[in-house]
Formats: C-alpha cells, sequence, structure tokens
C-alpha cells in the first residue's frame, strides 16, 4: 500500500471510529506502519471524524525518549505506546487507541472480560490484557503498553480505553469492533444474570 493510500485508510477509519462513537471529541489515535523505520499517525488535538491528510504525521520508530520537537505538526501525545508496539512486535502493521463506551466502562470497574463467553472473540481476540493505570502520554504507559503487546493485541487501559493491535488497518478495526461488541454482550448477560 502506498503512502498516499494508508493515509486515507486512516482517515476512512478515523471516520467510522467518530461515527460509531468509538471515539469523541479528539479523542483516540491510529497508526499504520509505513516501514522498517517509520510510521504514520494521527496528529495531536484534531477529531479522527474530521481527518485531512496534512493530519497525518510520519515519526521514526526509535527510542521512546527522543522528542518531537523539530516537528511542525506535532503527533498523537499518546506516539509513544505506539512505537512501543512497533518496537516489539515486527508483525503488527497498524495500532487503533479508542475509548468505545461498553469497553471502556470495563476499564474503568477493572473487570475482565473473558474471550471464551463469544466463540468468534475467543477465536480472533486472544487474552485480553488489563493494564493498570499510567498517565497519558508518559513513557511509563508505553512501556508497559509495549511490553503487554509481546503477547497481546488488545489491551484494556485502566480508566483510560483501549488499545488494539493488527497485521493491517483492517485487522485491527475488526479486533476493536469484536472487543466492544464482546463488551457489550458481557454487560447484557450479567444484567439479565442478576
Amino acid at each position: 500500500m502506498t503512502y498516499q493510500n494508508i493515509k486515507k485508510k486512516i482517515i476512512e477509519l478515523g471516520t467510522f471510529l467518530f461515527d460509531n462513537g468509538y471515539i469523541v471529541a479528539t479523542d483516540g489515535n491510529i497508526s499504520a506502519r509505513l516501514n522498517s523505520k517509520e510510521i504514520l499517525i494521527t496528529r495531536t488535538g484534531v477529531c479522527k471524524g474530521e481527518l485531512k491528510i496534512g493530519d497525518i504525521v510520519r515519526l521514526e520508530i526509535r527510542d521512546l525518549r527522543s522528542g518531537i520537537g523539530n516537528l511542525r505538526v506535532k503527533p498523537s501525545s499518546e506516539y509513544r505506546f505506539h512505537l512501543a508496539i512497533y518496537q516489539n512486535r515486527l508483525d503488527v502493521n497498524a495500532v487503533i487507541h479508542a475509548h468505545p463506551p461498553y469497553s471502556t466502562t470495563f476499564a474503568v470497574l477493572g473487570r475482565k472480560l473473558d474471550t471464551k463467553l463469544l466463540t468468534e472473540t475467543e477465536a480472533t481476540l486472544g487474552k485480553i490484557k488489563q493494564v493498570g493505570y499510567f498517565t497519558p502520554g508518559s513513557l511509563e504507559l508505553a512501556k508497559t503498553v509495549g511490553q503487554a503487546s509481546v503477547q497481546h493485541n488488545i489491551m484494556i487501559l485502566a480508566h483510560h480505553g483501549v488499545v488494539v493491535c493488527g497485521k493491517d488497518l483492517t485487522e485491527a478495526m475488526y479486533r476493536l469492533e469484536r472487543l466492544e461488541f464482546l463488551s457489550k454482550v458481557t454487560l447484557l448477560v450479567s444484567l439479565i444474570k442478576s
């Protein structure tokens, strides 16, 4: 996929996430691996439902401590955990961070989701990693998410939202959709049982 096509796919995904309520206002971020040394990531402070080509920033996959001061357009404040995932997972080519309401409810409650509840989720999501609370955008959050991504495609961040990885943007989006569906069904089952 070409540089411009990846940007267009990120813009389409941003619209999908916003239109379906997986993110609100300027929340969330999306990235895709461009090559072995670079990623494309959404810029900070922009509504993902209103993304333009210029809102996608190119970043080098390098040391998480590296600054971004020389960039004219600043990447998402969560760029560090995107980089950490790409550094730890050569098979990952897309990362989505979102705040879908049902999954984020489980993030706030600190309750685990059981992928075995639904056949499809068990087969496609694998084990979901619960990540404790860290300040958004922090190096500590990046390192923790990067380590968790070694064995997990989905991480639920305490009081924050979710991070989903995939071999491409489509697989990451499908995993996010399935996670949110699992969260909704889990909540409905618990309400009916009580």
